[in-house]
């Protein structure tokens, strides 16, 4: 096969290209066609529809697990890697179903749990704590849309290191009175994972170009 000057400036070009672009996969959530488990926390109920996307909605004191290899065939997130970072997307809203007046939420928010060792006991420093009379949590990101939806989106590895084995939506209510009537809503929830090409990824590209001018030169 004849590798010109042309080709191989191409191909340099190229190369250089693909090592500037991170690598994004995405696992979105789909809550209508997953299997979440309680907690031991958990005294409530869930349940699921679709509304602008996929809507998770959590009654009284929910405390439900998504566990990442039931879902995608994903062991763990490992936030140590140098290679890649994980980002967490979704919408949430808060809101009181009736008029009572002392309806309310103590946590409302979402834990990455690691439960390699087995499940365990609510582990403040790894749940981010939205909303919420209790100060209990990571407060970086706050609930502010009074019964609307509000967007978030932020890196795990910014916050939090180790594996994450599941993830575990919040909204922790079991005190006497407040809690029939307030619910916790999560929609259009999604992973994804930025990491940058591998040298083996470069060569294999790099390889299928000239495959294709060799294809091309025919």
């Amino acid at each position: 096969m004849k590798f010109s000057m042309k080709a191989a400036t191409l191909l340099a070009t190229f190369c250089a290209f693909i090592a500037q672009a991170d690598i994004i996969n995405t696992y979105d959530i789909d809550f209508e066609n997953q299997t979440l488990t309680a907690h031991g926390q958990n005294d409530g109920s869930y349940s699921t529809w679709d509304n602008g996307g996929s809507v998770l909605n959590l009654q009284e004191n929910s405390w439900f697990v998504l566990n990442l290899e039931d879902a995608f065939g994903i062991e763990s997130l490992d936030l140590n890697s140098a290679d890649s970072q994980f980002e967490l997307s979704f919408d949430f809203r808060m809101q009181a179903t009736g008029n009572d007046p002392l309806a309310y939420s103590e946590i409302a928010g979402i834990w990455l749990a690691d439960f390699t060792k087995g499940e365990q006991d609510h582990d403040a420093s790894r749940t981010f704590s939205l909303a919420g009379t209790q100060g209990f949590g990571l407060d970086d990101f706050s609930y502010t849309d009074d019964s609307q939806w509000q967007s978030f989106s932020f890196t795990l590895d910014d916050y939090l290191s180790g594996l994450v084995t599941d993830i575990v939506f919040i909204n922790d209510c079991d005190a006497s009175n407040g809690c029939n009537d307030m619910t916790v809503r999560f929609r259009n929830a999604s992973i994804s994972e930025v990491s940058e090409p591998t040298a083996m990824s470069l060569i294999l590209l790099g390889v299928g170009f000239m495959g294709w001018r060799a294809r091309r030169q025919k």
